[in-house]
């Protein structure tokens, strides 16, 4: 539809949801103020849908018109209310919550013995979905590739994965059954499931080990939100737990031929020291404001240190750096 359309189409709705019954000489009609522009009310009369002269104030909505009118009424009616209902929904999702039933999650990313964990509260009623957007911004993920949960529930291998592309993956992956994580509410697992696996992008092949920590009556902090970690989570398209341990190896040797291009990569890709307050910006950054990046907060420098060695554990501060960060 052009603009011109839009304009004729909202000017007769207008004119009939503000016109009266009267009577006229064949009997009763629609009759309204023709106080809008004069080309519209030109073409309006021209296509036979109102019928008025020049020195008039006033029109009459012939009945073509009136049967055209409440056509569109219903329609955009219809429209508005989906576009309403799905808007109070989204904002409703989106909006930051307590004092509501919760769970609270463990989830440590595999990186061959280097601590990587956070733990996460977040509502019941949330989705596979809505999890995956919590995980992907709590860890340093920008959700440029493909995801799924693999776990067991009532004896059964499932697996919840994004089924928007509305392709069907079941006898390619190894799982009984295949769900859409749009429409598979976190409580048609937990908290009979305890476990479960998250893995992302399946070239690099990050897999997060989720664990139900607690399920909780009554949450009163605002969700969701990270609660604890440890460990830096590594930058997007590193190439998987190696590749990172490659990039933080020249990243802290400053002799290194590629140190200047690595770093400059890493600050690119968002690279920071792990901290409960920066990872709960970017869950505000991106759930809250449904930003395009999760990592479109307030940027951080870095100045290299050695890498901690990759058994060695942090206390869940943020104590244990591979960078030291200069706000």
């Amino acid at each position: 539809m052009n603009e011109n359309d839009l304009v004729h189409d909202l000017t007769l709705m207008l004119m009939y949801l503000t016109s009266w019954k009267e009577k006229h000489a064949g009997g009763q009609g629609l009759r309204t103020w023709k106080s809008y522009d004069w080309d519209v009310i030109d073409h309006l009369q021209d296509a036979g849908l109102i019928a008025t002269s020049n020195r008039a104030k006033s029109a009459w909505l012939t009945p073509d018109g009136e049967q055209e009118a409440k056509m569109l009424v219903d329609v955009y009616g219809t429209l508005i209310s989906s576009f309403q209902s799905q808007a109070a929904a989204a904002l409703g999702k989106r909006l930051s919550r307590s004092n509501e039933p919760a769970f609270r999650f463990r989830i440590d990313l595999d990186l061959e013995g280097r601590e990587c964990w956070r733990e996460l509260v977040v509502p019941q009623d949330f989705s596979f979905e809505d999890l995956h957007d919590v995980i992907q911004a709590s860890f340093l993920w920008q959700d440029y590739h493909l995801f799924d949960f693999h776990l067991t529930s009532k004896k059964q291998r499932l697996m919840v994965t994004s089924l928007d592309d509305g392709t069907n993956p079941e006898g390619i992956y190894d799982a009984d059954e295949v769900v859409d994580a749009a429409q598979t509410p976190l409580t048609d697992v937990f908290p009979r499931t305890k476990t479960a696996t998250y893995t992302y992008d399946y070239g690099d092949y990050w897999v997060h080990k989720l664990r139900l920590v607690e399920t909780i009556d009554c949450y009163e902090g605002q969700m969701p939100i990270c609660t604890d970690g440890a460990g830096d989570a590594p930058p997007e398209d590193v190439g998987g737990p190696g590749g990172y341990e490659d990039f933080l190896k020249v990243l802290a040797d400053p002799t290194d031929p590629d140190h200047a291009g690595v770093r400059s990569w890493g600050e690119d890709q968002g690279f920071e020291h792990f901290s409960p307050e920066r990872v709960n910006q970017r869950i505000h950054a991106w759930y809250f404001t449904a930003v395009d990046d999760p990592q479109d907060v307030a940027p951080f420098s870095f100045v290299p240190v050695e890498p901690a060695s990759p058994g060695e554990k942090g206390n869940g501060t943020g104590s244990n750096p591979n960078l030291r960060l200069v706000p």
